[in-house]
């Protein structure tokens, strides 16, 4: 009567730390059986996965007796039969039994789509292929020292060397699934439809599909701008209406497009009060509403064709009043003070 030994391949544990990955893909276990002549009619193979520290995730082939209890499953196949603890999750059943372990059954060839027994897929991580086979009676033989692999974002291909008068041509091999590739789509509105020349606007445009996503926009309102990330932004410097377009591109046409239509309205500017206090000039003024502007002064010369000289860049508060002091300068005749929005 021939002994009877089991086939382990080992791919493993998964840490903590790679908890968020979950890489989709496919691993393939391959390795021969060594089986010695005889005239054994009872041959059978059992294949699992467990992760690295021995977790039973579930049975990958069953191929032996249908009618057999726990028991005798025990007797031949142990190392499975306790890795599984009574689980009966299962991808695949071949047959009963076999005459020989040539032909469909070995080479053994196992597929794992790297998900549970619930159909969830796995973190990334390492995890162990178990392989046990038997024949006619006592335990079968089966890979202890394992083979250890990485399921991750990267392809990998991994041989081992021969293990004894058991197994040879080990090998396992994890392939990645190709990412699926997603034409742009926005999922923010358009932009705001309002604006005032000299108050700040921003506005973050967005869109899903494959990364990276490159923003641009045609006909913008002067004083505007969108970065590559879809932030739409500045200072308004003229009003009107403009109306362009916002493109989405990820190199995977079509690209997304989304008009708007932006109204931009001017709050005017002017000086309200100017007072002398001391040694200082107080200049108070309205204008928009949290808006930008810059105070210029001529100092010397007509007024007409001269150089304005900035003084001073503020904002309005948010009820569009500013107030500004400067300092007298008593050996200058005049002075003259210009606002300007923005």
């Amino acid at each position: 009567m021939k002994r009877v030994l089991p086939l382990v391949a080992l791919v493993g544990w998964v840490s903590s730390s790679t908890l968020l990955g979950q890489t989709d893909g496919s691993a393939w276990l391959q390795v021969s059986l060594l089986d010695y002549n005889g005239s054994g009619t009872k041959h059978f193979t059992v294949v699992w996965v467990t992760t690295q520290s021995g977790t039973f995730i579930k049975s990958l082939r069953k191929q032996g007796p249908s009618s057999w209890t726990s028991k005798e499953w025990n007797d031949h196949c142990r190392a499975w039969n306790d890795a599984r603890a009574g689980s009966t999750a299962l991808d695949g059943y071949t047959s009963a039994t076999a005459t020989t372990y040539s032909g469909t059954n070995s080479p053994v060839k196992v597929e794992w789509d790297g998900r549970d027994a619930a159909g969830r897929l796995m973190p990334d991580g390492n995890y162990k292929f178990w392989v046990q086979y038997a024949e006619d009676s006592g335990q079968g033989p089966y890979t202890i020292s394992g083979l250890l692999w990485t399921k991750g974002p990267a392809a990998s291909t991994n041989t081992y060397p021969n293990q004894g008068a058991n197994f040879a041509n080990l090998r396992v091999t994890w392939a990645p699934s190709a990412p699926s590739l997603v034409a742009p789509a926005f999922s923010s509105l358009p932009p705001p439809a309002t604006g005032t020349v000299g108050v700040p606007y921003s506005f973050l445009c967005s869109a899903t599909g494959t990364a990276p996503m490159i923003f641009s926009a045609q006909s913008l309102p002067p004083g505007l701008t969108i970065s590559s990330t879809g932030l739409l932004s500045g200072t308004p410097l003229q009003p009107g209406t403009f109306v362009g377009t916002i493109v989405a591109a990820n190199g995977i046409p079509p690209n997304a497009t989304q008009a708007f239509s932006i109204d931009i309205t001017a709050v005017p500017a002017r000086f309200t009060s100017v007072r002398a206090d001391g040694t200082n000039l107080v200049l108070t003024a309205t204008g928009p509403p949290a808006g930008v502007c810059a105070v210029l002064i001529l100092t010397h010369g007509v007024r007409s064709g001269a150089p304005w000289t900035p003084l001073a860049t503020n904002s309005f508060g948010a009820a569009g009043t500013l107030a500004l002091t400067n300092t007298l300068n008593r050996g200058l005749p005049q002075a003259f003070y210009q606002l300007r929005v923005p």
